[in-house]
């Protein structure tokens, strides 16, 4: 688990590998110190997700075969949930998960960074500082030549400091 969440425009991210049943339990903790409130699962979810409804925190699965990209549904699903979350629970995080950590899971937050108005390199630096790895060559060329299309935050001119 992360020691660190991503902040910006007022969104908080925590990207994780997959929980298991042996880690089940100290995983439910590690999210409730962050304030999840919403986990997304991008690849297959095989753990009982009852922990986590019990102790509020909503699950939704987006899964995205590894080692691609999301296509434009799956992109419009995940900022959906990320409006109602920041809607119904502001200042919450919202953590997302893919086997490891290091692929789907930093390429969504990665896209909505750059959505917000995020660099691609401070992106992709800030997600590599707290996931070492992240990135395969085609995620990071992907990142590399995306464009902001669904438009989800204020556009920030200047330079940006992350904290």
């Amino acid at each position: 688990m992360p020691s660190e969440v991503i902040e910006f425009a007022g969104m908080r991210f925590l990207i994780t590998d997959s929980p298991n049943e042996v880690t089940l339990r100290r995983y439910v903790r590690n999210l409730q110190n962050y304030d999840v409130t919403l986990l997304i699962g991008v690849c297959d979810v095989n753990y009982d997700l009852s922990p986590f409804l019990n102790s509020g925190i909503d699950v939704k699965i987006l899964h995205f075969v590894d080692g691609t990209f999301p296509d434009e549904r799956l992109k419009k699903q995940w900022f959906r949930m990320l409006h109602e979350n920041i809607t119904l629970h502001p200042g919450t995080c919202v953590a997302v998960h893919c086997q490891s950590g290091l692929g789907r899971a930093a390429l969504l937050v990665a896209i909505t960074l750059i959505e917000l108005g995020m660099s691609f390199d401070i992106a992709v630096n800030v997600i590599r500082s707290k996931r070492r790895g992240a990135f395969n060559e085609a995620q990071y060329e992907y990142l590399r030549n995306y464009q902001p299309e669904l438009f989800i935050g204020p556009r920030r001119s200047g330079n940006c400091a992350v904290q």
